[in-house]
């Protein structure tokens, strides 16, 4: 089920049913993951569950339905019931549980809602207050909660509940909360984009299976810190979900280690690992993720400034400069040498802009653009030369192919050009090359069809054959 999309109602009884089922199993297995890390006498080492049903509900609030909030209670105490936990302690700890993931949910309401998550920093900000507030809840029923059931003193056992959760939370929710959506996975099916991401993932990941082994092979208090370089490596080299995976994994590795006695020293209570370990894993987990957030930031900025250079404000076309680049790389990498270009030129523009003003004349531009590229598909270039010039470039296409493209451009325009502009209709003239020669050959060609076309009356598509020069009318 993809929880990033949701539509705007909450749907039928049945679905609401099925997402809430869904939902129950999915906190149902992460309790059951918890409990398997449970040592003898203590409470779970590695506890999932809270922070994978919060993260869940942010990305999806309109699940945060009564039934969902059934079906993920009845998942944490059936976990407990078939494991063989004691009715109270099952019920109030559960309790303690689902209070600091309403607490955490309700916060999120409360400032406001920001998707999609983790892009950045001052997401971040939101999601680490979120889940200080779910912890502190947490924490707060969590001390009752142990004084009652181990009669030991309210302050340590909410201390103990809240670096726990904030633990928890802060290692599972980034990734829960970025976690790829189908349409997302979509996008990855070709062999060359799989092939690119895990060149970017290896060198991170190698580092940090390296480092993972120095904490089991080194140990000690400071053996928490180890991971830090792959984690910052890979906040650097990838994006925010894969260095969330990669503390996920970290923090399991390290609370086990901890748990036996690898790392720092065991706590023999209910609570199997150090309270400061758990501190400084917490804010082990915090770094990369901001670094990931930063450097997500700087990627999107400077996506934005490459895009801004290279295509016209006006009508998002390509610039002159950049489409020949492309071009010529096109070219290159064409498989039988031969492409085809396209120059057009709007009739009467001059006209347009004396009688309806500039912004008429910046619509029309507009309005072309974005018929010419509904016409076009990915393969092609489409650039606006100057004015109103524009350009298509394409390789692997049969004359006859462009020439349709051509006339489907051209009587687009036409019959725009009669509705809106009766008596000064702004149409367009084409000259077309296709041929094996240089890049320069076609374009100078299909230049001198262009004017052809215009002095034979406009409105109209005059090819050429670039070597012979030979040019027929249409």
């Amino acid at each position: 089920m993809d929880l990033q999309r949701v539509s705007p109602r909450v749907g039928s009884a049945a679905d609401v049913t099925r997402r809430a089922a869904l939902i129950g199993a999915v906190v149902f297995l992460a309790c059951l993951f918890g409990i398997a890390t449970r040592l003898p006498g203590t409470l779970a080492v590695f506890w999932p569950a809270n922070a994978v049903l919060l993260g869940i509900l942010l990305r999806s609030p309109r699940s945060a339905t009564p039934a969902t909030w059934v079906g993920a209670s009845l998942g944490y105490f059936a976990a407990d019931t078939v494991t063989g936990a004691p009715l109270f302690s099952n019920v109030a700890f559960n309790l303690c549980n689902i209070a600091g993931v309403a607490a955490g949910f309700m916060i999120f309401r409360f400032i406001g809602q920001q998707r999609p998550w983790l892009t950045r920093v001052q997401s971040l900000a939101l999601v680490a207050a979120v889940i200080l507030v779910a912890s502190s809840v947490a924490g707060v029923a969590g001390g009752f909660a142990n004084s009652a059931i181990e009669s030991t003193p309210w302050q340590s056992g909410w201390a103990r509940w809240f670096s726990g959760e904030f633990l928890n939370y802060m290692a599972v929710m980034p990734a829960v909360l970025t976690a790829p959506t189908t349409a997302d996975l979509r996008r990855f099916r070709r062999r060359g984009e799989v092939v690119a991401l895990a060149r970017r993932v290896a060198p991170a990941a190698a580092l940090l299976v390296l480092c993972l082994i120095l904490v089991w092979a080194v140990g000690g208090s400071g053996a928490i810190t180890f991971a830090m370089p792959a984690l910052v490596v890979a906040a650097l080299t990838t994006g925010v979900f894969v260095t969330s995976l990669f503390i996920w994994t970290t923090t399991m590795w390290m609370l086990v280690l901890t748990a036996d006695g690898h790392i720092g020293v065991p706590n023999l209570g209910a609570m199997p690992v150090e309270l400061s370990v758990s501190i400084g894993l917490s804010f082990l987990a915090i770094a990369p993720i901001a670094v990931a957030c930063v450097t997500n930031e700087r990627r999107a900025a400077i996506t934005a400034l490459r895009h801004a250079v290279a295509h016209d404000d006006l009508t998002g076309a390509l610039r002159r400069d950049e489409f020949f680049r492309r071009a010529h790389r096109l070219t290159r990498d064409a498989t039988d040498g031969v492409a085809t270009v396209l120059m057009m030129d709007l009739d009467h523009f001059k006209t347009l802009n004396d009688t309806y003003g500039h912004s008429a004349g910046d619509s029309a531009l507009e309005r072309f653009a974005d018929d010419v590229r509904s016409r076009l598909d990915r393969h092609h270039l489409f650039a606006r030369l100057g004015g109103e010039e524009f350009a298509v470039f394409c390789t692997d296409t049969t004359e006859l192919d462009a020439y349709a493209i051509a006339d489907t451009i051209r009587l687009g325009q036409f019959e725009r050009a009669t509705e809106q502009f009766a008596g000064h209709g702004v149409t367009v003239s084409i000259g077309l090359a296709h041929g094996s020669d240089s890049l320069e050959m076609l374009f100078d060609a299909a230049d001198r069809a262009l004017y052809d076309a215009k002095r034979q009356g406009r409105n109209r598509i005059v090819t050429a054959t670039p070597a012979s020069d030979v040019h027929r009318s249409s």
